[in-house]
């Protein structure tokens, strides 16, 4: 009674919140805001709501035409749950919409795209927090590169990667309307930094852009800075790369960017000058852990057309860059020579047919620190 009495009101704001109100309170809810004219701003998230509640929600957002922000986070929304959504967002009503911290996945992303392309009134948009990769992502990306009103994009921790980047990256070339973005934790190395660095270097709205804790490396963080200084229409203001070591190349395209951008503030990790440049391979066992599907020895495999169970150096930094590893031309030149610990010009990888990945590199970071100390 309570909670009707709330619903049916004259305030303009109805946060019910963490209330454990489950499926059958998400009925009673909807059927409440059938009557109510008075509220344009509703918060019912992490009530684990789940189908019901949704199909309750979905049929009440078509009838309720005073509803402006709608958030429904932490509310076991799958997939087939989108489809109650997806139409709703299409009536150019809504302002304000977050579905965060749900489980919609590939194909909810691939059902959310085109309702965020078709949409001409949502403002802010927040998905992040849950399972958007693959054809999913690049929906929503393109749904993104179609969109004319979206200021404000959530897509943080989900699992958009370099084919996810690829299609973000072809988004803002084409969208200028959008100015905060956030796809922390989404998995993209620096060869999908590539792409989104193609796309901010023709981008003209965006403000604040946040790509932290992605293994897109110094190397990444580097095509960003200078894309973005390329860019005489940007207006970027915050970028954020947090978590991104800062080595000395990294560094200079820092300092060049506050020549070039005096308005943008970066969030980046400290330089301490002297300190030694970050372990190649190091940088290599990091990038594996997050491309699982990754083997060494199927790249030595395909390029040792003699079985000799060796490859040249030169032929390795060709394949590696075909592998589209996360490494500038120095470091991948490093890389390989620890890798050729003997300086015999080629790196023979028989003990790697018998022993981890990770085992076989650790042997080869414990020749490089060998070698960096003699």
């Amino acid at each position: 009674r309570r909670v009707r009495k709330a619903v049916v009101s004259t305030q303009s704001t109805g946060n019910l919140s963490d209330n454990a109100l489950e499926a059958e309170g998400g009925q009673y809810i909807a059927n409440m805001l059938r009557e109510n004219c008075y509220i344009t701003a509703l918060d019912l998230g992490e009530n684990k709501l789940g189908t019901v509640g949704a199909k309750a929600l979905g049929d009440m957002l078509h009838s309720n035409v005073n509803l402006k922000e709608v958030f429904l986070a932490g509310n076991s929304f799958s997939d087939k749950d989108i489809e109650h959504f997806t139409e709703v967002m299409k009536d150019f009503r809504l302002t304000h919409f977050d579905l965060s911290k749900n489980c919609i996945g590939e194909k909810g992303g691939q059902l959310l795209g085109p309702a965020i392309g078709a949409n001409e009134s949502l403002e802010y948009l927040n998905i992040s927090w849950n399972n958007l990769r693959r054809r999913g992502a690049i929906a929503v990306a393109h749904g993104l590169k179609n969109n004319v009103m979206l200021k404000q994009l959530d897509l943080s921790w989900n699992g958009f990667g370099d084919e996810g980047a690829v299609a973000l990256g072809e988004a803002l070339r084409n969208n200028t309307i959008i100015q905060w973005l956030n796809i922390s934790n989404n998995r993209i190395t620096a060869e999908g930094a590539k792409y989104l660095a193609k796309g901010v270097e023709g981008n003209e709205g965006l403000k604040y852009f946040n790509v932290g804790f992605n293994p897109i490396t110094a190397v990444g963080a580097c095509q960003l800075l200078e894309s973005f200084g390329k860019n005489s229409s940007t207006v970027i203001e915050q970028l954020d790369i947090s978590n991104v070591r800062v080595d000395e190349d990294l560094w200079a395209a820092l300092k060049e960017a506050k020549t070039t951008l005096e308005n943008l503030v970066v969030a980046h990790q400290p330089y301490m000058e002297g300190r030694k440049k970050p372990n190649p391979v190091a940088t290599l066992k990091e990038w594996l852990e997050h491309n699982k599907h990754f083997e060494l020895v199927e790249v030595f495999k395909r390029f040792d057309e003699e079985e000799t169970m060796e490859v040249s150096k030169e032929v390795l930094f060709d394949a590696f860059q075909q592998a589209h590893l996360p490494f500038d031309k120095t470091n991948m030149e490093l890389l390989i020579d620890q890798m050729d610990g003997e300086g015999k010009g080629g790196v023979n990888y028989t003990a790697l047919i018998d022993m981890e990945q990770t085992k076989w590199l650790d042997e080869c970071v414990a020749r490089y620190n060998k070698h960096v100390t003699e």
